[in-house]
């Protein structure tokens, strides 16, 4: 058994990690401006990945429609789950929006196709890009709202969301695919080769927040988020799988995708709307870095 674990670590989860570090270390030679690069993320990158996973995925229409599904399912309960956490525990609002940030939206992009691709394959990333997919509409719409709705209210959280690419891409991708019509060359191939781009920039840029992320007097609250993400996440996906018709390759990569740390996107939404980002950047930091214990085991009960 811990040779078998020491083998998924190895092979599955570290690669990732050692992009990670190069950003790591990146920042700390250069000093990068993670403002910046977290809106090429959020304004270039993430809609090219969309539009470019969504037109290509030679998933079939059911299976996708299927784990489209079980992310917004997964997405609403971690959200409820947040607000009600939030309300016992008596938080301001700004603390529980920040619960939300770290526990609702999961890294299944930069992180989550390193490891499905390394786990399952080709095949496995096919389902895990659909489930990146929908990971990434939340991301760009309740994510957004609950990071901005403190800073101005719900109209203003609203008029964020619509100011962001990643829905439009979404529905254009959505509207091509269903029609079945082909997209030309000239406009394809750059999209393409930027979303070729996104997931190790990205990876890189995760390695730049974790270099600049500093574990603050939240350290308690981004323990608890780290908790529920993890371990709770884990397990509410485990539940919702059989009880949605996942099955086989799709169960065990909805699982797993389920079950990442918290998302990159959200502390880049903390950033961009200036929510509390210190205690989501601290759950980020630190359900990364447990993560590659946590899946380990994870991948050993799921099989490869």
């Amino acid at each position: 058994m811990v040779s078998t674990l020491l083998t998924i670590l190895v092979n599955n989860v570290l690669p990732a990690f050692f992009v990670m570090a190069a950003g790591f270390y990146l920042d700390r030679a250069l000093k990068v401006d993670k403002k910046s690069l977290s809106r090429m993320a959020v304004y270039i990158l993430t809609p090219a990945l969309v539009f470019s996973s969504i037109v290509k995925s030679s998933v079939s229409p059911s299976d996708f429609g299927l784990m489209l599904l079980y992310v917004i399912v997964i997405t609403l309960v971690m959200c409820a789950l947040g607000l009600g956490i939030g309300h016992l525990l008596r938080w301001p609002k700004r603390r529980t929006d920040a619960l939300i940030l770290s526990i609702a939206f999961l890294n299944s992009g930069n992180f989550g196709l390193s490891v499905i691709l390394f786990t399952y394959g080709e095949v496995g990333l096919q389902l895990g890009t659909v489930f990146f997919v929908g990971t990434n509409l939340a991301a760009n719409t309740l994510a957004a709202f609950f990071a901005s709705r403190s800073n101005g209210g719900a109209k203003r959280a609203l008029l964020n969301v619509l100011k962001l690419p990643g829905p439009y891409a979404f529905g254009l991708a959505l509207l091509v695919r269903s029609l079945g019509a082909e997209v030309p060359l000239a406009l394809m191939r750059p999209i393409s080769l930027v979303a070729q781009a996104a997931v190790p920039v990205m990876l890189m840029m995760l390695g730049v927040q974790l270099a600049q992320t500093k574990l603050t007097h939240h350290l308690k609250d981004a323990s608890l988020a780290v908790f529920i993400r993890l371990v709770a996440g884990a397990g509410i996906a485990a539940l919702l799988a059989p009880l949605m018709g996942l099955q086989g390759l799709a169960r065990q990569v909805g699982i797993v995708q389920a079950s990442m740390p918290t998302a990159v996107s959200s502390g880049l939404m903390a950033i961009e709307f200036d929510a509390e980002a210190e205690m989501v950047s601290s759950a980020i930091f630190l359900s990364t870095l447990i993560s590659s214990l946590t899946l380990t085991l994870l991948i050993a009960l799921l099989g490869t």
